[in-house]
């Protein structure tokens, strides 16, 4: 998520725009009049006061993911980016996964199995 240091009326019309509301809807979404919103739009440059502040910080994190995404791309940042993920490490993982569920059931005496469940594994006679 992008994190804005100090917002500006560009920042708070670019959250407006991401959100997708009118002037008016905004205003009330972040619970202030309509003339504040309108004065961002005339001084882009305008430091907010710290309450307002706070309630575009809110807005931005309990927003979307997809509105997250329009807003940065909006400022001119960009989310960080998801981690790849090798097919051949989830492959690995996978069969220690599968190795370590035979030794847990292995380690398990014979009473303690699931029902439904026939150990297979040669014990002591």
């Amino acid at each position: 998520m992008t994190v804005i240091d100090q917002w500006t009326g560009r920042h708070a019309r670019a959250l407006q725009a991401a959100l997708r509301l009118t002037s008016e809807s905004f205003a009330e979404h972040l619970g202030i009049s309509p003339r504040t919103v309108a004065k961002w739009r005339k001084r882009p440059d305008m430091v907010p006061s710290p309450q307002l502040q706070e309630a575009l910080d809110t807005s931005l994190t309990l927003a979307s993911a997809e509105v997250q995404t329009r807003f940065s791309a909006s400022v001119g940042t960009s989310p960080p980016e998801r981690p790849m993920i090798d097919d051949s490490l989830v492959d690995q993982l996978q069969a220690a996964m599968g190795e370590l569920s035979r030794i847990v059931a292995a380690l398990q005496p014979a009473d303690s199995q699931p029902a439904g469940r026939v150990h297979t594994e040669p014990g002591p006679h």
